[in-house]
């Protein structure tokens, strides 16, 4: 996976962001530099990463944009049980 999994930001369209770099506080809360403005830091509303977010809208376009998931490239074994 490009960029580290997602963490949300707010509840609304666009709000959940891939992070670029995680910051862990003594608390247990994570302080986020999302893939799409590594100027800024958040205080993530989830204590665990999320790998899929929930609502495609939710995602930032931005950060799916920049950080998109690998194809995977093996091809698939079928196994026949009798």
């Amino acid at each position: 996976m490009t960029g580290g999994p997602w963490f949300v930001r707010a509840v609304e369209d666009g709000g959940t962001h891939r992070a670029e770099a995680e910051y862990w506080t003594a608390d247990g809360r994570v302080r986020i530099r999302p893939v799409c403005d590594s100027t800024t830091v958040f205080t993530a509303l989830n204590r665990e990463p999320v790998a899929v977010p929930y609502y495609d809208e939710q995602r930032c376009p931005v950060c799916l944009a920049a950080a998109p998931e690998p194809r995977t490239t093996r091809p698939r074994h079928l196994a026949v049980v009798r």
